[in-house]
């Protein structure tokens, strides 16, 4: 049998599921891979490296037995258990795929398939000619044609996803900007505190669900997916109560430790002081968004946030501007605070009552009590640690140019924030590019189908390179217009418009980060672009930063010369990992971590 093709029926594709904010994720488990029988109330340990690394996980359960040999990725199953799984749940999309991709390859006639699928007939047909494909050791790949309709289809719905959750943070900054300069340096400190030591590391703690509740979900352990979701928002919760009390009492005496502006140390202690009261909102929607996408249900927080953006622009005119009720620089926080809360009674409003066909609201059954609260800690944090670190890793990395532009003065302070909201804007396209591309690499790496892989990361990369292009041309061609559009400060316009070509030029390198990150995610190799990704921003990016800007004298032109030198060093480097890599061991890897028996 041919190496590129050997998945049968049960060995379903794998998925990475991410969350709409920082493009974190975890593994999603199909049920094939999962025990059909899992207990439905308690969390069951399962064995770690200590307790024999492959070869306890390789004798854990004999009806899915793994060949140890490297040439082989097929699963060894119990009789009946494919059958059983593919009768029992899968998905459409997943035949329909299947039935594309068999008529691409000429293996199956498109005039007996109609679309859509109107029955089960049509159905078995396809997975019987995709079983006869596999056992006759029939070639199957993708095109590239195909890998471009897909990426482009999957990508449009996250583009609106993600400038619609930055656009929160852009009103905020919009409207302070028109206040002035130290209002705009006071609103850019405060969120940036809040972004380190808060945000981040609240959505790195909650990646851990995108593995938990996806893993409770395939073995149909609905109850259990509940209790994870109110588990992890109590730890959460409690693990930020101490951080929150800080913001409250000592932001202000911490700031100007490190800040020399005392007036921008307590406009940005006002800021996290308000913020503060809908970080528990923020908690319970990022909780929530995961416990609705383990379910295979991805447009309800774009649905929540299509109410909740346009309602925060009007918070903010009418907190910030209106001359009734308007109360200046603290109606940006207060609307930020009650928009935190609102997302999350979105999120309640769309589980209690939707209709969609997975029910969210048989995962849920009740408040659950104090003892399950605080059962089975360690494995939550066992896997929500490398969250927090990856997504702080990046957001630090960005921040401490922030930091670094306070020291230059407030109207550089105040271009730095303008500079970093439209880079952040212009990021989002190729970072949905970097999504859709790593759930199909996922895919094909579930399907040992690594030829398909390849063409898909060198679409990705190439469609990368287009966006960055447009970026490039919109903000070098519209850079002073873009820097009026913010701030009508003449000095601020001046030295936004005079670092924009630079960020133009970084489009470039940060689409191909972006890129050659989700092909990596796609991989599992999260752990070689989390190295390549802190070597570049810490040892090359934030150095040259600091030297171009304070030795140099460049200003805030040398804080993006500095980090578009560490992007480059990214691109380089983890585009190698990505076609330099072994795609037996990936693969292999793959089958190993959903083959597993521990589920949480």
């Amino acid at each position: 049998m041919s190496k590129q093709f050997k998945h049968t029926t049960s060995e379903r594709r794998s998925s990475i599921i991410y969350s709409n904010s920082s493009g974190k994720g975890g593994l999603f488990t199909p049920t094939d891979y999962i025990p059909m029988s899992a207990p439905l109330n308690e969390d069951l340990e399962g064995p770690g490296e200590e307790d024999g690394g492959y070869e306890s996980l390789l004798h854990t359960n004999n009806s899915r037995t793994l060949q140890a040999e490297s040439q082989m990725y097929g699963a060894v199953e119990a009789p009946g258990t494919g059958e059983r799984a593919r009768r029992n749940s899968l998905p459409k999309d997943l035949i329909e795929e299947e039935r594309d991709l068999l008529i691409d390859n000429k293996l199956l006639n498109e005039d007996d398939v109609p679309q859509p699928l109107p029955d089960q007939r049509e159905e078995d047909e396809i997975m019987q000619t995709w079983e006869q494909a596999i056992h006759s050791g029939k070639p199957i790949m993708t095109t590239y044609k195909r890998e471009v309709q897909v990426i482009v289809k999957n990508a449009i719905p996250l583009v609106f996803t993600f400038i619609l959750q930055n656009s929160l943070s852009l009103a905020s900054v919009f409207s302070i900007s028109h206040l002035g300069t130290k209002e705009l340096g006071g609103i850019t400190l405060g969120s940036m505190t809040a972004n380190i030591t808060g945000f981040a590391a609240i959505q790195g703690l909650c990646t851990c669900l995108d593995t938990l509740c996806s893993q409770a979900y395939g073995a149909k352990n609905y109850r259990l997916v509940g209790i994870l979701l109110q588990r992890c928002a109590v730890i959460t919760i409690i693990f930020f109560l101490p951080i929150l009390i800080a913001w409250w009492f000592w932001s202000e005496a911490i700031l100007s430790a490190v800040i020399p502006e005392r007036e921008l140390c307590r406009l940005a202690a006002n800021y996290l002081r308000i913020v503060a009261l809908g970080v528990p909102g923020f908690i319970l929607f990022e909780c929530g968004k995961r416990f609705l996408q383990c379910q295979g249900i991805f447009h309800a927080s774009t649905i929540v946030l299509l109410f909740c953006a346009p309602f925060n622009a009007l918070m903010n005119y009418l907190l910030v501007w209106d001359k009734r009720i308007g109360i200046g620089y603290l109606g940006a926080p207060i609307s930020v605070a009650l928009n935190y809360w609102l997302m999350a009674l979105g999120l309640l409003m769309y589980t209690i009552f939707t209709k969609h066909e997975a029910n969210p609201r048989k995962c849920w059954n009740g408040i659950i009590s104090p003892e399950q609260v605080f059962k089975n800690w360690k494995k939550m944090f066992s896997l929500a640690l490398p969250g927090i670190i990856m997504v702080e890793a990046e957001f630090v990395g960005f921040e401490v140019l922030t930091i670094f532009a306070s020291h230059l003065g407030t109207a550089e302070l105040g271009a730095q924030s303008i500079i970093s909201t439209i880079a952040s804007l212009a990021y989002q396209i190729p970072f949905s590019i970097s999504i859709a591309t790593s759930t199909r690499v996922a895919n094909f790496i579930g399907a040992s189908l690594y030829q398909s892989c390849v063409i898909t990361c060198k679409i990705a990369l190439s469609l990368s390179f287009l966006v960055s292009c447009l970026n490039m041309s919109v903000i070098y061609s519209f850079r002073y217009q873009l820097a009026s559009a913010f701030s009508k400060e003449a000095d601020v316009v001046s030295l936004v418009a005079g670092a924009l070509p630079i960020l133009a030029l970084m489009q470039i390198f940060d689409a191909f980060n972006a890129c050659t990150a989700g092909c990596l995610r796609g991989q599992g190799q999260q752990k070689v672009g989390g190295y390549i990704n802190v070597f570049a921003f810490y040892c090359i990016g934030i150095p040259m930063s600091y030297f171009l800007t304070f030795s140099c004298d460049l200003g805030i032109a040398g804080l993006w010369y500095g980090i578009t030198s560490g992007l480059i060093f990214m691109s380089i480097f983890q585009s190698y990992a990505v076609f330099a890599c072994d795609w037996n061991k990936i693969m292999y890897a793959a089958k190993l971590r959903t083959s597993e028996d521990n589920r949480v």
